[in-house]
């Protein structure tokens, strides 16, 4: 909250599952400290997470626009914040908030790059056609999402020019002067000048850097807030030659102490993992070995002799002084850290 300072509001991105953290205890922990804007991806989730938490004075928006007027209805029982994101979703809303005798709240989305969701420039002059300044809608926000911010400046900034453009010529022609958002957690590492009224953060919530981000002065102020481990279920030796898990990906070039892990990927950790990940075990990091299973994964602990069955390996996490950060095990899979911690399984848990 310091770092965007007070003024700003502080949306925290729960969506999937607070990204594999667990939402609902992610949003318990958060509403004691202050925040109190979550933003989710659909209704679903959202009628899931307002039925889950006991505390109701929260605001809860959704990235998914409505689809239909049933939907629109829904948002409204549940005090949901709804997106609109082009013209026939403001008549629609329009049209159900009329009906329903009471403004709705929603936010309207602007497209300056990412071409998914959001008005583009080209639907701004048909938006104000049908706009009504009148309308049974409060305005929460106008906001927009940078592509890149991670990685491309130039355009980041062109997208930000674009988006205020945009929003002076709303302005201009009566829509009303409403909080401004383009910043995500990379954004704000980024762009500063992107911040606003408010940011989105999802990956920085979590103590987890954007790609490329790590070195940043904030990132290294972080803490992950993720531990996940898992429980040693066999320790054996095999001879020098001896193959491990499907396929023998991997033959022990040495006498190799063997020990299975009771966690795979039907628990989310990757198989793309396979004799590539470091996983912490008695305060060290040591090799994954053999092909990533569906419930367990092996890892050479020949230099731990005295690992047992019951002793607890780290996945994620610090243990002692070896640490396996989600950005690494990103890095190695070519991926975003996102990925690796929305696959986390049901199994797995928080």
């Amino acid at each position: 909250m310091g770092y965007l300072g007070e003024a700003r509001t502080l949306w925290a991105v729960v969506k999937a599952d607070a990204y594999g953290h667990g939402a609902v205890e992610t949003v318990n922990a958060l509403l004691p400290t202050g925040v109190s804007c979550f933003i989710v991806a659909s209704l679903s989730e959202a009628i899931e997470l307002r039925g889950a938490v006991r505390e109701v004075s929260f605001r809860l928006m959704t990235l998914y626009p409505p689809a239909t007027p049933q939907e629109w209805r829904a948002a409204a029982e549940y005090a949901i914040e709804s997106v609109i994101d082009s013209p026939r979703a403001y008549e629609q809303a329009r049209a159900v908030a009329s009906s329903l005798n009471r403004p709705l709240p929603v936010h309207l989305e602007i497209d300056t790059g990412m071409s998914r969701l959001g008005l583009t420039p080209e639907e701004i002059e048909l938006f104000l056609r049908v706009f009504c300044p009148d309308a049974p809608l409060e305005w929460r926000s106008v906001f927009t999402h940078f592509a890149c911010a991670e990685s491309d400046p130039e355009f980041t900034q062109e997208q930000l020019r674009q988006f205020l453009q945009i929003v002076t010529r709303l302005q201009a022609c009566g829509f009303p002067h409403t909080p401004l958002s383009a910043a995500a957690s990379a954004g704000v590492l980024t762009a500063p000048d992107s911040l606003l009224d408010g940011a989105r953060i999802g990956l920085l919530l979590y103590g987890i850097a954007p790609a490329g981000q790590e070195a940043h002065p904030l990132c290294q102020r972080l803490q992950p807030v993720l531990r996940w481990r898992a429980r040693v279920v066999s320790v054996r030796t095999i001879p020098k030659g001896r193959s491990v898990s499907y396929g023998a990906w991997f033959r022990a070039e040495r006498p190799t102490r063997v020990a299975t892990l009771g966690v795979g990927y039907a628990d989310g950790y990757p198989i793309g993992l396979t004799n590539l990940a470091p996983v912490a075990l008695h305060g060290k990091l040591v090799p994954q070995i053999g092909r990533v299973c569906m419930d367990m994964v092996m890892v050479d602990a020949t230099d731990l002799p005295t690992v047992q069955v019951g002793d607890i390996a780290t996945l994620i996490g610090r243990d002692g002084a070896a640490e396996v950060r989600v950005e690494t095990l990103a890095r190695l899979l070519h991926t975003t850290p996102h990925e690796i911690t929305t696959r986390l399984g049901r199994r797995v848990g928080r």
